[in-house]
């Protein structure tokens, strides 16, 4: 059975968790030790080793709340633990029920001199929150230091982000701060996930991590990227059926 993160069962497993908490927190030794092993620590500590890149390949055996398993290379299975300031990325792609009122949304849109969008959006990111805003040029994530534009602006490109408000059909309005943007969402618009949340992952997903471990089947994670096999769709409310948003018509149809 895999170990529950941050809730061990057992004396041993909390001295596990209280001597890769201490590498973590930037142990020189741990982190100067080649892979594969090191220097005994002073004391007759545990022995630190570095799980490699080219290791931590292979897919999540088992989650579930606090327990991550993973089939790792050569079959090898490993109960992890995130280190508190673990670098984890969840990416995928979104169903179109993502589209919907509260979803915190990221998209790069061409704006005119009126402050309107004037063409459909090509990409949509989910990242499960952040400071709403608009940025000017650019795509992805936009750091929380960056520049945001308030007021009139020129026409050009821009990285907006905050919560949807409204959705209709082919349109979701989105709540940029102070400003507020309806876009097109056409069929072909990729939607796609890019977060810190674990509880995403199903078993089947690839992974790719790394961190520091005392044995073999478990390790304390330093990083940890999970790669979606499937959609990523919103939970169903009770008693209301999921509505995906419908593509804008074509005018003609």
């Amino acid at each position: 059975m895999p170990l529950p993160c941050g809730r061990p069962s057992s004396r041993r497993s909390l001295l596990l968790l209280a001597a890769l908490a201490a590498a973590a927190a930037g142990s020189s030794v741990a982190r100067a030790q080649p892979r594969g092993g090191g220097p005994q620590p002073r004391g007759g500590g545990p022995q630190f080793q570095k799980l490699a890149a080219e290791d931590g390949t292979g897919t999540i055996d088992a989650i579930g709340p606090g327990i991550i398993r993973l089939r790792l290379k050569g079959g090898e299975f490993w109960n992890v633990m995130p280190a508190p300031n673990a670098q984890i990325e969840v990416v995928g792609t979104a169903t179109r029920e993502m589209l919907q009122a509260g979803q915190f949304v990221v998209c790069s849109l061409e704006i005119d001199a009126l402050g309107k969008v004037s063409a459909p959006v090509t990409q949509i990111t989910f990242p499960g929150g952040g400071m709403p805003g608009v940025v000017a040029g650019g795509l992805g994530i936009a750091d929380p230091a960056a520049r945001r534009s308030a007021g009139r602006r020129p026409a050009g490109t821009y990285l907006v982000s905050g919560p949807i408000k409204l959705v209709t059909d082919g349109m979701i309005t989105v709540q940029a701060g102070k400003d507020r943007f309806e876009i097109e969402v056409p069929a072909e618009t990729e939607l796609l996930v890019r977060m810190a949340n674990c509880g995403l992952a199903t078993p089947g997903d690839q992974v790719e991590v790394e961190g520091l471990y005392v044995r073999k089947g478990e390790l304390q994670a330093t990083s940890l990227l999970i790669k979606l096999a499937n959609p990523v769709s919103p939970p169903a409310k009770k008693g209301i059926p999921r509505r995906p948003v419908k593509p804008a018509e074509t005018p003609g149809e």
